[in-house]
C-alpha cells in the first residue's frame, strides 16, 4: 500500500457514505456496526466529522450536513454576542433554534446564569407544534413548506396545553405571523414560558427562530411588548452580520 495512502480518510469516508443513505440520521452503535469498525474508533471520527461540520449531531443521531438546507443558521461567538445582553438584561436563557427534518431543533443555547440546565437543551428537537419557537418557524415558513410539513407531521403532546387540533394550530399561526412572534404558556414545560421571533436570511427566508424562555414570573406578560421589541432587534443583528458579511 502506498506509505501516502490515509486510513483515516478512508474510514471516515466510509461512516460519511453509509450516513448519506441513511434519510433518518443514525446512531453511534448502528454506524460502528455497519461500517464495521470499533465504537471508540467511530467515536472518535464522529467527533472530529461534526468539528469540521461534515457532520450534524441531533438527539444522538448523526445526519450529514448537507441535509441542513443552505440557509442552515449559524451558531457561535457572534450569535452570543448578540444576545447575551438581551440575556444578562431579562434574565431569562435564549436559544437558537431552526427547522430539520420535520422538527424545531435547537442550536445554540445562551443560558441565563441561574438557569445553567437549560444547556441541556442543545441538539434537543421538539415537535413544530409544542413550543413558541417551533409555531414561530411554521409560522413564518414558505407556505408550500408550510403545508407539506402540516401534511406530513403528527401533532405531537408535550404537554396537556399543547395544541394538537389542526384548526387551532392553523388559527394560532396566523396570529403569530399578524404579530410577529410566538408566546407559548406552559407548553414545553409546566410553569415555563417561551417567548420567539424568526430569524430571516438576507433574502427574507425563514432560517430558524430566536426564543426565550423564563418562568411565568420571570417572563412576565407585562415585560412581553419590550422584550419582542428587543428580539427582533438582536435577531436583525444576526441576518446582518452573519448573512451579509
Amino acid at each position: 500500500m502506498n506509505d501516502n495512502f490515509s486510513t483515516t480518510l478512508v474510514k471516515a469516508q466510509q461512516i460519511k457514505d453509509y450516513i448519506k443513505k441513511q434519510e433518518n440520521g443514525c446512531t453511534l452503535t448502528e454506524i460502528a456496526k455497519n461500517v464495521k469498525l470499533n465504537k471508540t474508533t467511530t467515536y472518535r471520527l464522529l467527533q472530529t466529522l461534526v468539528t469540521l461540520k461534515d457532520l450534524i449531531k441531533v438527539n444522538r443521531r448523526y445526519y450529514l450536513n448537507q441535509y441542513f438546507n443552505a440557509n442552515y443558521l449559524p451558531v457561535g461567538w457572534l450569535a452570543s454576542r448578540i444576545v447575551q445582553p438581551l440575556v444578562n438584561k431579562y434574565e431569562l436563557s435564549a436559544f437558537l433554534g431552526m427547522p430539520f427534518n420535520q422538527q424545531l431543533v435547537i442550536t445554540q443555547v445562551i443560558a441565563f446564569e441561574k438557569r445553567l440546565n437549560d444547556f441541556h437543551q442543545l441538539g434537543k428537537a421538539q415537535a413544530f407544534n409544542t413550543s413558541a419557537m417551533g409555531k414561530c418557524a411554521l409560522a413564518f415558513m414558505n407556505q408550500t413548506v408550510q403545508t407539506d410539513v402540516l401534511t406530513r407531521t403528527k401533532l405531537q403532546t408535550q404537554t396537556k396545553n399543547s395544541l394538537t387540533d389542526q384548526n387551532s394550530l392553523a388559527y394560532s399561526l396566523q396570529i403569530i405571523k399578524d404579530q410577529g412572534y410566538a408566546l407559548d404558556d406552559e407548553e414545553v414545560e409546566l410553569e415555563n414560558r417561551y417567548l420567539a421571533v424568526p430569524v430571516f436570511d438576507k433574502n427574507e427566508q425563514l432560517v430558524g427562530t430566536l426564543g426565550v424562555l423564563g418562568t411565568k414570573t420571570t417572563l412576565q406578560r407585562r415585560k412581553i411588548n419590550k422584550l419582542v421589541h428587543d428580539l427582533q432587534i438582536a435577531s436583525s443583528q444576526l441576518t446582518g452580520q452573519i448573512f451579509n458579511n
